[in-house]
């Protein structure tokens, strides 16, 4: 069943200690972290989406952690976040909302899907281009998102009801579905989902393993309602809003917070 969505706790220095305690104690600790909003913040252009500063670093102390899964879960293809990222280490990594995983090892899994699936996104695509241009365009194995980042403010409301208006006839007909997320609209494949890769995940590692996810943005929700009653389900954002996660991350100026979040886990993990 499907959890309400509530205010979110505050997480704190209080909070943080707590959760570092655990991760000191456990046998295995698995992370979860989304990139665009969380491990990076939202740009206009999309493919200048750099982490902040420091964030690299914190992220390769916690991938020499043996006893540590770190596992990026992102709308991204999967071939986009290491250009970005530029780790020096190997990841794992779910893209395109888990309809690709990244095995740490370099090998590329890809979801499934059906003809006719193949052929409505194609229409999306060519009835999203009488709206917004190419770039505004992104094009995924099992969704198709289009971006309104770089339109007037003012307009891009609007630009979205439209979008809306031409793809629900063709969402209908396909069995696709539509889904909201920040300045965009997503037409995806149902049934494949950051909550699916998180459950792929977690049936591979212990039941008493430490676990936590990190994201920003309405597509990480299925993932904190799956996850909220095993994990710490943490939101990255500046206000409070409904969600199903149980705690709620403030942003801080050059993603001091998620920095910070990351080197406290991998010292918890190192004692």
């Amino acid at each position: 069943m499907e959890r309400k969505a509530v205010r979110a706790k505050l997480w704190t220095a209080r909070e943080q200690a707590d959760f570092g305690q655990k991760l000191s104690a456990c046998r295995r600790a698995v992370l979860f972290l989304d990139y665009d909003g969380t491990l990076a913040p939202i740009v206009p252009d999309r493919d200048n989406a750099r982490p902040y500063p420091g964030v690299r670093d914190a992220l390769e102390r916690l991938l020499e952690i043996k006893r540590c899964r770190l596992v990026l879960v992102s709308g991204r293809r999967v071939t986009e976040i290491q250009p970005l990222l530029q780790s020096r280490l190997p990841f794992e990594a779910w893209g395109s909302h888990g309809g690709e995983h990244l095995r740490v090892t370099g090998q590329l899994e890809m979801a499934s899907i059906p003809e006719t699936a193949h052929e409505g996104l194609r229409i999306a695509v060519e009835r999203a281009l009488h709206l917004l241009n190419e770039q505004a365009i992104e094009r995924k194995p099992n969704s198709v998102a289009a971006h309104v980042s770089g339109v007037n403010a003012e307009l891009a409301p609007q630009y979205l009801i439209e979008l809306e208006e031409l793809w629900e006839p063709i969402a209908e007909e396909f069995d696709l579905e539509l889904l909201d997320f920040h300045q965009g609209l997503e037409m995806r494949v149902p049934g494949i989902t950051k909550s699916e890769a998180v459950s792929s995940v977690l049936s591979e590692e212990p039941q008493d393993a430490v676990v936590a996810y990190l994201g920003d943005d309405i597509t990480d929700e299925d993932a904190f309602s799956t996850l909220r009653d095993f994990g710490e389900t943490i939101l990255i954002g500046s206000e409070e809003r409904p969600t199903s996660a149980k705690w709620l991350l403030k942003k801080e100026p050059e993603g001091r917070h998620i920095i910070n979040f990351l080197h406290s886990a991998a010292s918890a993990l190192n004692r």
